[in-house]
């Protein structure tokens, strides 16, 4: 069967099919699950294109990333064109669709190394497609593939790979003597692919180094082929000296990497000191997909406050250090065992490491799994090389042995995948698995809101408190005032009174988000809104973050709705006019102040606002056309600024 596959190219593409067909079946049950966490308010402009209130530029926009993510987004465009509406199953479709993409990329990428590898060369077609077979069965992918708005860290991964394979085709043509249009696509369609990449998930931009561990492992200087010219001056350009400049930039203006952190219950120390055991926790769940490390939910994990807090802190780190040290000096004698390691290192080096980004994500080794699947390949066929002439017994146990874990891994993803078709499952299997996850209850708590089931909601958020950060105790008292007022409960006082109790905790994202679905329920009616003003004023203004900041002008935003709905409109326009200027000149915070000044009679203000709102305004956005129409018609008329008629 080997010698079929290395010869016969159709055997190959039939091998590859198979697996991919396979795929399919594994995911097939899973593809008519819910939206999930994240998705909503990601695709919130898309649901605004379906619904015909913003034009498709301004749907490509999110704010996930600093570069915007529009090819992401774009492709969510597409699948809502194609289903007419927000369907779930279009969106996963094309998500196992993106999954089974990356896997041929990957087949090409590895059979493109392992000819050139001596221990691979001769089974490398063969090697390639029991490496990719793996990644697309390993059961920590159902959580990238599934979960539609991580189609940003599969289209990441797949113009990364598209781009490492691209440069190892360029670097044979060079090795080969050729020049000229090969260097040009160097500099030219390698960068391209990247920076599209960039667009879909920013860490496609590690495609770079990638390829300079590759050129380095797989394309080693030597006195009779030297590295070419135009080769090194890429990567120096590409690699040293960038790397150069932004670790100088971030010495000299750490601000840019603390300021994240205020938001979140950790340190930078405590990210660094915990993601190394974080990255062993993610290769041992890749290879042994079972136990609590499994699930979408990892919020609980432990934090490493130092060094021996807890003790698998050095312990991890020492191993990591073994195993770069293992990788250098094997880089070679085996090769591949260094090419894996580097590539799941280097894979992980925006996320798992300085960026405040939060500690635990399995969508995001999956890219950096395909390394640990090369470095296994490379180790395997050194075993193999010491046994030149093998037993009929051992090469048997070999055979069996490679199709049998393959099997037992779909098996396993299937069971997966088949939880994740239904929310009722998909939850209680994560709840086997964390049940103490802040984030999970929170996640239960949001439906039981949605389904009525108040008192059912309120124990999740208990539940939630009991194992959340400290810093999110205001979560959990914004929380419990929606339970009750989405159920058109009256709001017991003791609740009133917790919340002015806790205004001295930070503004976090979740605290941001509660407080606004707060402000929008407050607004129908049914709320203390002049004791949850007053008291969310002490809380927005004990907080130490940046006015500028989001969380801190939005919620002042807020704040300003608030007040307006406790008839306090002077003091909410002085709100609104600060978040206006803090947010940089928001166009929905222009509408609200509008608004404001509309209603206290203020002309001269509404058209400075509505001056500023023509200067920025949106074409594609609907709901602010129609805004600014309303507006104008309403300054033009003579409305605003009338002195009211005496009684």
């Amino acid at each position: 069967m080997i010698e079929l596959l290395e010869r016969n190219r159709s055997a190959r593409v039939v091998a590859f099919l198979a697996a991919a067909a396979l795929t399919v079946v594994i995911y097939r049950g899973g593809l008519h699950g819910p939206f999930l966490i994240d998705d909503i308010p990601n695709l919130d402009t898309i649901q605004r294109w379906v619904e015909g209130r913003l034009n498709w530029r301004s749907a490509i926009d999110n704010r996930s990333g600093p570069l915007g993510r529009s090819v992401s987004m774009l492709s969510f465009l597409a699948d809502a064109a194609r289903s007419g509406a927000m369907d779930p199953a279009t969106f996963k479709t094309t998500n196992l669709l993106i999954h089974i993409i990356c896997g041929a990329l990957s087949y090409v990428f590895c059979r493109q190394i392992f000819r050139r590898m001596e221990a691979t060369r001769e089974v490398a077609s063969a090697c390639a497609l029991f490496v990719v077979a793996w990644w697309l069965f390993i059961p920590l992918h159902v959580s990238t593939v599934l979960y539609i708005v991580q189609r940003m860290a599969q289209l990441g991964a797949l113009f990364t790979i598209l781009a490492l394979t691209v440069y190892v085709a360029i670097r044979q043509r060079l090795e080969r003597g050729a020049s000229g249009r090969f260097v040009l696509i160097l500099w030219t369609v390698f960068p391209l692919i990247v920076g599209v990449g960039a667009f879909a998930k920013e860490n496609a931009v590690l495609a770079i180094p990638l390829a300079l561990l590759t050129e380095l492992l797989c394309f080693p200087s030597t006195p009779a082929s030297p590295r070419p010219r135009p080769v090194t001056w890429f990567f120096f350009l590409t690699v040293a000296m960038p790397g150069i400049l932004a670790t100088a930039w971030l010495a000299t203006h750490p601000a840019i990497l603390t300021s994240g952190y205020q938001i979140r219950p950790f340190t930078l120390t405590e990210r660094i000191l915990t993601e190394p055991r974080v990255l062993w926790s993610y290769v041992k769940t890749m290879l042994l997909p079972v136990g609590d490390d499994m699930g979408l939910f990892h919020d609980t994990y432990r934090l490493s406050t130092g060094l021996f807090s807890p003790w698998t802190t050095a312990a991890a780190i020492a191993g990591w250090l073994a195993a770069i040290g293992l990788a250098i000096a094997l880089r070679k004698r085996s090769p591949l065992i260094a090419l894996g390691i580097g590539f799941f290192l280097i894979g992980h080096l925006l996320e798992s490491t300085v960026v405040p980004l939060e500690i635990y994500f399995e969508h995001r080794n999956y890219l950096p799994d395909l390394g640990i699947l090369i470095a296994i390949t490379g180790a395997a066929r050194e075993l193999w090389a010491r046994h030149r002439t093998p037993t009929a017994g051992f090469r048997q146990a070999v055979m069996l042995g490679a199709p049998s874990l393959l099997v037992i891994y779909a098996v396993a993803t299937w069971i997966q995948a088949g939880a994740w078709g239904n929310a009722d499952t998909l939850f209680a299997m994560q709840e086997s698995y964390n049940p103490d996850s802040p984030r999970l209850q929170s996640t239960l708590a949001a439906r039981d809101i949605g389904l009525g089931n108040t008192q059912s909601a309120l124990e999740h958020i208990a539940l939630s408190e009991t194992h959340g950060p400290e810093n999110e105790k205001m979560t959990a008292t914004l929380w419990r005032l929606i339970a009750y007022r989405s159920a058109n409960l009256a709001i017991p006082p003791d609740l009133y009174t917790e919340f002015e109790h806790r205004t001295g905790y930070p503004i976090t994202l979740n605290a941001m988000r509660y407080w606004e679905r707060l402000t929008e329920l407050a607004e129908d009616g049914g709320v203390d809104t002049r004791r949850l003003a007053n008291a969310g004023r002490r809380w927005i203004d004990h907080d130490g973050m940046h006015a500028g900041s989001q969380v801190v002008w939005r919620s002042r935003y807020n704040l300003a709705r608030m007040e307006a709905a406790s008839g306090n409109l002077e003091q909410a326009e002085r709100d609104a006019r600060k978040a206006w200027i803090d947010s940089d000149y928001s166009n929905g915070v222009a509408v609200v102040l509008f608004q404001l000044n509309a209603t206290l009679g203020r002309r001269d203000a509404c058209q400075e606002i509505l001056a500023m709102l023509r200067r920025r305004q949106d074409p594609g956005n609907a709901d602010l056309t129609q805004a600014i129409a309303l507006f104008t018609k309403a300054l033009a008329d003579g409305s605003i600024g009338r002195p009211a008629p005496s009684k």
